[in-house]
């Protein structure tokens, strides 16, 4: 993610940046367990969020414990003690009379109104003590964000939006999407259409703007929080999924085209058709590794009857024989596992005119909804790049390499000549073909993400056996569309 500027503070709210009154009750119940405070401090230690003060530790607490929040009389009686404490003992007899200590209580209670409206239920994890890691960010965020002059309906309703984007994501998803290049990369800050975006999302131009402008301010207060967090995948285990969906959150608050490609992600994964279909087959095999039992089939299959059809016929001869005569016996049969996965192929355009708008996100969030299915273990994926030309197959072995190669997909990376799909699509088929028998794969399937509207000549019989599906971005191309669905594959246009 690419390094976001500090926002300078206003002396008026340093005290109220620099320390913290808590603002909220905990759950006097004993129906749960609380969570340990302590625990919370430990492993917020571990991610680098040790500069945060223990007060804001114990709302975030209070939060994942269903606590509630305190009232103005209360938070300004906190707030007082929480000042006095600091005082020389000098400055405590002038307060009594000029009542400094309280002069943050106003502030700790728009805090308190704040935090009434933001979604904490939206924050997953494996752990309460998760939960409240990722509580402590939030809050930590939305008060920095009311110090810097931002409206507080519109740090809840940026927050809200943030963690409603993350809160589903699971943890491949994260893993993907933290290999992302920075935006910088993927779409310089002078390439950027504000128009196309405006439109994507239905909201005018001006809307767009004021949308960026606030998220980018809020985006670089969470990576204030996240100060010091090692970026090391290695250690992955002391970073909470929580966290990590924050720390997403937090690039797509700074970075607009995230939006879309979590948005086309989503749709794509919406069609069946589009869903990944693996299936474990058990296979007869006079070798197999395992036992099924199943009705007979022929007369055959006397001797593999079950012990228990004997016993029927010494109890009753006659029975023995209808049984037998209507072949309603269970026979034992040596089985092995099928676990032939489906075959993507994806054929992706990398001609110059995919740098336009947000085509180059939007092409990543169909290739990463692939890589998941991959890193699930239910697919194997194929791809390669086009644009005059079919350029080198990659196949996807080991998901580190995938990771590598999602790395290497910046800005100049598109650009290629004119688009030529019929030769794409041609190219592609005939890798198939090859492809199949080789990883021992079956049900293949072909993807095309492209912007090109030239015509098509290839025929549905070409594809016969393959469904075809098309993500045609940001422009229209009705032959392809017409085509796809023929075969029964996802026709999607204008994403």
């Amino acid at each position: 993610m690419k390094p976001v500027e500090r926002i300078r503070v206003d002396r008026r709210y340093r005290d109220f940046v620099r320390f913290h009154t808590h603002v909220t009750y905990p759950e006097m119940s004993e129906r749960r367990e609380q969570i340990n405070s302590l625990e919370v401090v430990k492993k917020l230690d571990a991610i680098g969020m040790q500069h945060l003060p223990l007060p804001i530790i114990w709302d975030g607490v209070h939060l994942v414990d269903e606590g509630k929040l305190a009232g103005k009389n209360e938070i300004e009686r906190r707030t007082r003690l929480t000042y006095r404490m600091r005082m020389w003992k000098a400055w405590r007899l002038m307060d009594d009379f000029l009542q400094r200590s309280t002069r943050d209580a106003e502030l700790y209670y728009r805090l308190s109104l704040l935090l009434g409206g933001i979604d904490f239920e939206q924050i997953h994890g494996r752990t309460d003590i998760d939960r409240a890691i990722a509580n402590v960010a939030v809050i930590a965020t939305a008060k920095r964000s009311l110090a810097v002059g931002i409206p507080a309906e519109k740090v809840a309703a940026q927050i809200n939006w943030a963690l409603q984007e993350v809160g589903g994501l699971e943890a491949d998803e994260v893993e993907l999407l933290e290999c992302l290049p920075d935006e910088s990369k993927l779409k310089p800050a002078d390439q950027i259409d504000h128009s196309q975006m405006s439109v994507d999302r239905g909201v005018t131009a001006i809307q767009l703007v004021e949308n960026i402008d606030t998220r980018g301010k809020i985006a670089s207060l969470f990576s204030e929080c996240f100060g010091g967090k090692s970026e090391d995948s290695a250690e992955k285990e002391i970073h909470p999924l929580s966290v990590r969906r924050l720390n997403v959150a937090s690039r797509l608050l700074a970075e607009p085209s995230m939006e879309a490609l979590l948005r086309i992600s989503r749709v794509a994964n919406e069609y069946v058709a589009f869903q990944p279909r693996f299936e474990k087959k058990m296979l007869p095999a006079a070798d197999g590794d395992q036992t099924r039992m199943r009705m007979m089939a022929s007369y055959d299959e006397l001797p593999r009857m079950a012990p228990a059809a004997w016993a029927v016929k010494v109890a009753s001869a006659k029975y023995f024989r209808y049984r037998l005569a209507t072949k309603s016996f269970m026979v034992r049969e040596k089985v092995k596992r099928s676990d032939k996965k489906q075959l993507f192929y994806a054929m992706l355009d990398r001609s110059k005119s995919m740098q336009q708008g947000e085509r180059i996100y939007k092409l990543l969030a169909i290739l990463m909804n692939r890589l998941r299915a991959v890193m699930r273990r239910e697919a194997v994926l194929g791809y390669s790049f086009f644009d005059s030309a079919v350029h080198e197959q990659v196949m996807v072995q080991d998901i580190s390499e995938a990771q590598d190669e999602i790395r290497r997909l910046e800005y100049d990376f598109f650009m290629g000549d004119d688009t030529d799909i019929n030769l794409a699509l041609r190219e592609g088929i005939k890798r198939i073909r090859s492809v199949v028998d080789d990883v021992d794969a079956e049900r293949p399937e072909l993807i095309i993400v492209t912007d090109g509207d030239h015509g098509i000549n290839v025929k549905p019989k070409e594809l016969k056996g393959i469904m075809l599906h098309v993500f045609i971005v940001e422009e229209n191309n009705e032959d392809l569309i017409q085509l796809a669905q023929k075969t029964g594959g996802v026709a999607l246009q204008a994403l």
